[in-house]
């Protein structure tokens, strides 16, 4: 299980102190006897200042993804290997973030209940994305049908919240099984240019072949296939760019792979 504790409201703190502890581990201390001069210092990558997660709930039949969207620019994912414990992702990212202080805006399907500490932006959507709720209130005319029924129009929208609101963090769940590639795309388009870091993931079907995938894009983002990501490493790759806690114990290792200036000599 990975750690759901808050050490610290303030990610770029965090992202400081961890970056500062690595250093001291990977190059102030050798390992079985090797100089420190030899080692290599792992770096936080770049990210955006909001981040966004994206889970695709129904995984569909297309096996296109994620080869498929790493023609995008400044995207980088891989399928998921190995057996993965069942557990919901999207809400442990959403309590960890919340218990941190960030403020989120987050997109879930009616009946889905959410509460927090902040006064986080929700809008609950039915099975087309047309909203049916939303706290606190919004001017009726950003919940048009016309701005939330096409999976893509539904993003720009999105994204037209996110530079009003300024959240820290967006959560998104996006019901039907459509419009991977395309929804991927947008925000390779779109996120570098407003500082945003966005991931995107469908699960891995229990006692299926469907393995599942995980992607990055956006901001600080290289393209590449990951390869030996697991579910629990690419949540620790979120939490890491969030400026979140994550812990390698009791989670998984960070997809570094993903992101430029990952290493330094």
């Amino acid at each position: 299980m990975i750690n759901q504790s808050a050490r610290c409201k303030t990610g770029h703190f965090f992202q400081g102190a961890i970056f500062f502890l690595l250093i001291l581990i990977m190059i102030g201390v050798g390992c079985n006897g090797e100089p420190a001069s030899s080692r290599r210092a792992f770096q936080l990558p770049e990210s955006g200042a909001t981040t966004i997660l994206i889970q695709f709930q129904d995984p569909g039949t297309d096996n296109t993804m994620p080869e498929a969207a790493l023609g995008l620019a400044s995207t980088s994912g891989g399928r998921f290997h190995g057996a993965s414990e069942s557990i919901d992702c999207f809400r442990m990212i959403a309590s960890q973030a919340d218990s941190a202080g960030k403020l989120l805006f987050v997109i879930i399907p009616e009946g889905e209940p959410f509460s927090g500490n902040r006064d986080h932006l929700v809008i609950w959507i039915d099975f087309r994305g047309i909203p049916v709720s939303v706290s606190p209130d919004l001017d009726s005319s950003l919940l048009a049908d016309s701005l939330w029924e096409n999976p893509i129009v539904r993003q720009q929208t999105i994204l037209d919240l996110v530079i009003f609101y300024k959240p820290d963090m967006v959560l998104q769940m996006i019901p039907d099984n459509t419009g991977y590639l395309d929804i991927t795309g947008f925000w390779s388009e779109h996120g570098a240019e407003n500082d945003i870091s966005t991931a995107l993931f469908s699960l891995p079907l229990e006692n299926a072949r469907y393995r599942g995938w995980g992607i990055f894009t956006g901001k600080g983002v290289k393209n590449n296939l990951i390869e030996g990501m697991d579910l629990p490493g690419f949540m620790a790759t979120f939490q890491m760019i969030s400026g979140m806690n994550w812990n390698t114990d009791e989670s998984g290792y960070p997809a570094m792979q993903a992101f430029y200036n990952t290493e330094t000599e």
